[in-house]
């Protein structure tokens, strides 16, 4: 039994020490979860539906005229910066898929220069920004894909905006 204790005694007291070597991870900021989002939108992956439900997101395909084309809607609250509201589609062609996401959040609270500092820190992307009086803007493309992608971002009193445009070749389906 004193064993038992002895043992208990020595676990309580290494734990705090045991812990102390753990780091938290940072929490990713929401303008680059903006941004993954819309990724996946835009690149026609199948399962970015289900995946922006799981992440927060109240989303669903809308009705298309033509079975050539996607649509999807839908927002989520961004805590402390108002309501991001999505919209996406995917378009395809013989050759190409052509994807398109926007994601806005009308008369923003929170502090827009950070996420677009965090944006433009995403290595698959390069590009340029700029501040004006009006508020600060990100033009960028991705360097690592095998899909063209652009993608602007902006900040100003009315809106914090990522739009987002992707072209993908696909290979031509044999008849």
């Amino acid at each position: 039994m004193r064993a038992a204790l002895a043992s208990m005694l020595v676990l309580a007291l290494l734990a705090p020490a045991a812990a102390q070597g753990k780091t938290k991870t940072p929490a990713v900021p929401f303008g680059v979860q903006v941004v993954e989002v819309c990724e996946r939108f835009a690149s026609g992956d199948k399962r970015a539906l289900d995946d922006a439900g799981q992440s927060g997101w109240d989303a669903e395909g809308q009705d298309s005229d033509t079975p050539f084309v996607e649509v999807f809607a839908g927002s989520r609250t961004l805590q402390g910066f108002g309501i991001g509201q999505l919209f996406a589609f995917v378009e395809t062609y013989p050759n190409t898929l052509l994807g398109y996401c926007r994601v806005e959040v009308p008369t923003p609270t929170g502090d827009g220069a950070q996420q677009i500092a965090a944006i433009e820190g995403l290595d698959r992307y390069a590009g340029t920004s700029q501040t004006t009086g009006e508020g600060i803007f990100a033009s960028l493309a991705s360097t690592e894909s095998s899909a063209e992608t652009m993608l602007l971002t902006h900040w100003t009193d009315e809106s914090f905006v990522v739009q987002m445009t992707t072209i993908t070749p696909q290979p031509v389906a044999a008849n």
